[in-house]
């Protein structure tokens, strides 16, 4: 803060004033030095005459304006601190585009997921009629806060048609207590839970076959200890495997997570990032059977039974249980009976550019066909390993040390990737819940893939992995001939696609 006192201000114009008469005087010419016998007479200094009263006045108008300049610099910079702390920024990069208050407590995010690929069969005749090009997923995404106490997030999906992926509100009094209400992920699946833009392989694994893509529900979650510890309960609707995120009965599924990163202190915190964890979840259900509607011109209503089929990389169907279209009673049908139960452990570890992803996932299901019921175990795997050239992997992506920029000689990151996968079913589900010559056994995955990413943004990527079966083809049972149980023919699919993310 600027101060004038009228002592100030008065050494101030006598100077200026001083300074002025100098410039304006005549300019005398030099005296002669006094040689040695001459000593000049030194003049007696008179003393300062005192102000006229017109210069006083003259003084206090100055003195009076230079303290309201000073009032005025200071209302200015009031006022520029106050709209620093209200007044809204806008904010774009990597992360997307954002509206928000200084101190957060108000704030929009707008982010997008375009994927467009590439996807080709190869070494197989009847696949290779599926070769096609896909717009994969196109996703706009809103998230906010409200009053620094509630988060919100609405994300639709566009590609295949329009859908709600996420729709969920999150108060979160603490970083240790939370509560998430709505549509989203439920807990159960290590690569599940990853963003579809962070995977170093362009599509799921085949365990993703065993856990349900979102569902609906409340969780109470959190971080204890700066994030060492992370747990999820909640209640959910109980999604079938993969697909629809309605109920389907009155019951509803309990399901958990407890994630560990022992890495997470000061100690340890240079050595990586690990976790590890456990997630389960457990739950009744029941299909419903098709609702034939007569004489009415409204169509029938098809069955619910609670129950996906199984899908390779190449997203075609190699398992699923016996469902005949012309079954209008439900007794040639196979619905989801009585209790579920996932039991999923689960790691990851990531080292400046390395990386390891591993699950596996166990499913006993309740099954029901007509009058006879059975609990099936279905068990699933999956390791994904991954090593990154001029950038840091972790489970939220791949981020280049330096992003693309020919001038300067920096390319952005490079990936290369493993990935090996296993499910199988379990063995009593053949041939009373499934065709033996149309759905398969087991299958094994096993593929690499390679991504470049010249920024957070931005990827690039090409993908290659091979699926052998067991079982799955052959010729079926009919009059006294049995069935001929054959090995369904291997599948090569090749994707490559392009990414923007923000």
């Amino acid at each position: 803060m600027i101060r004038y006192t009228r002592h100030t201000v008065l050494l101030a114009v006598l100077t200026i004033e001083a300074a002025a008469h100098a410039q304006s005087a005549p300019v005398d010419e030099p005296a002669a030095t006094p040689g040695p016998e001459t000593v000049a007479p030194v003049a007696p200094v008179a003393p300062a005459a005192a102000p006229a009263p017109a210069d006083t006045a003259r003084l206090d108008e100055i003195e009076r304006l230079a303290r309201a300049a000073a009032r005025q610099q200071e209302l200015l910079a009031e006022e520029a601190a106050r709209r620093a702390k209200t007044e809204p920024r806008l904010t774009v990069d990597d992360k997307g585009f954002s509206v928000s208050l200084p101190d957060r407590s108000f704030q929009l995010k707008f982010r997008g997921l375009v994927q467009a690929d590439g996807r080709f069969f190869l070494d197989n005749n009847a696949l290779e009629a599926n070769d096609t090009f896909i717009l994969r997923r196109l996703r706009p995404s809103f998230d906010g806060t409200v009053f620094s106490l509630v988060d919100f997030r609405m994300q639709p999906e566009f590609a295949g048609g329009a859908t709600i992926l996420d729709a969920y509100v999150d108060v979160h009094p603490w970083e240790w207590l939370r509560l998430r209400a709505g549509k989203m992920k439920a807990p159960v699946g290590l690569e599940r839970l990853q963003a579809d833009a962070d995977r170093v392989f362009l599509e799921q694994s085949l365990i993703s076959n065993l856990s349900s893509q979102r569902d609906v529900g409340i969780e109470l979650w959190g971080d204890i200890a700066g994030g060492l510890v992370h747990y999820v309960a909640g209640i959910f609707n109980g999604a079938p495997d993969t697909t629809a995120d309605t109920d389907i009965n009155h019951a509803k599924d309990f399901e958990g997570r407890l994630f560990v990163h022992p890495f997470r202190t000061e100690a340890l915190r240079g050595l990586g990032n690990l976790g590890v964890g456990v997630s389960a979840a457990t739950g009744n259900r029941k299909g419903r059977l098709p609702i034939a509607v007569a004489g009415l011109a409204i169509p029938s209503v098809p069955a619910q039974t609670g129950l996906s089929p199984f899908r390779s990389t190449g997203q075609n169907i190699f398992f699923q249980y016996l469902a005949p279209a012309n079954d209008t009673t439900g007794a040639a049908t196979v619905f989801g009976h009585e209790r579920a139960t996932r039991i999923n452990p689960q790691l990851y570890y990531y080292v400046g550019g390395l990386g390891l992803l591993a699950e596996y996932l166990w499913l006993k299901q309740g099954v029901q066909k007509g009058n006879t019921t059975t609990d099936l175990t279905n068990q699933a795997a999956a390791v994904t390993a991954s090593f990154t050239v001029g950038g840091r992997e972790n489970y939220d992506g791949t981020t280049p040390l330096d992003g693309l920029d020919p001038a300067k000689g920096t390319w952005g990151a490079l990936v290369l990737a493993a990935r090996w996968s296993w499910i199988a079913v379990d063995d009593a589900t053949f041939p009373t819940y499934a065709n033996p010559v149309a759905s398969a056994r087991a299958a094994n995955a096993f593929g690499g893939a390679i991504t470049w990413v010249p920024r957070r943004s931005a990827r690039f990527a090409v993908s290659y992995e091979q699926t052998r079966y067991d079982g799955g083809a052959g010729t079926a049972a009919s009059g006294m001939n049995a069935a001929v149980i054959a090995d369904r023919a291997t599948e090569h699919v090749i994707i490559a696609r392009t990414q923007v993310s923000f």
